[in-house]
């Protein structure tokens, strides 16, 4: 089974994500983790970022991926999307709540294992905020299209209270 999971940032694409690696032991990849450099954040070269993803796919027949990155999941086949776009205050509010984790972070040994969009943020100011959400209304664009343009099952999921769902889906499919 291929999962792919899209939305914005703070859509809860990880915690799904995690949820089904740890129910089905499906082999996870957060796209952020191929496209950022954990130390300072900033984005690796497209061509590397590209052929991460292909030694990511090809080392796994089976797998759930999630981001928000177009231009990298266009390059996967998933036998199912969840698309998580939200409420965008309810995203807001969510990347705000992230950025005050984050600062937390700051100066202090870092878990590996977080994802690395929960390490690389610095501090909260309201044009961080705006820009988000932007860059929201942007990624919920182009979900739009990319899901109008390809006949792929996909299914909603606004919180975890959808998360049944998307379990009744895969097991439907195994």
């Amino acid at each position: 089974m291929k999962i792919l999971i899209i939305g914005p940032l703070g859509a809860g694409k990880s915690s799904l994500a995690y949820a089904i690696n740890k129910r089905y032991k499906l082999p996870r990849l957060n796209l952020d983790e191929i496209c950022r450099c954990p130390e300072d954040g900033r984005y690796y070269p497209r061509e590397e970022q590209f052929a991460k993803l292909a030694s990511f796919l090809q080392n796994n027949s089976s797998w759930v991926v999630e981001g928000c990155q177009r231009y990298l999941y266009e390059k996967m086949t998933p036998d199912l999307i969840v698309d998580m776009r939200i409420n965008r205050l309810v995203a807001i509010w969510r990347f705000t709540l992230r950025f005050m984790k984050a600062k937390k972070l700051i100066g202090k040994e870092i878990d590996k294992d977080l994802p690395v969009q929960a390490y690389h943020y610095r501090k909260i100011t309201f044009k961080k905020i705006r820009e988000y959400d932007l860059s929201g209304c942007e990624i919920s664009a182009e979900i739009k299209d990319f899901l109008q343009n390809n006949e792929i099952k996909t299914i909603k999921c606004k919180s975890y209270k959808d998360y049944s769902k998307v379990f009744a889906e895969i097991e439907k499919r195994k």
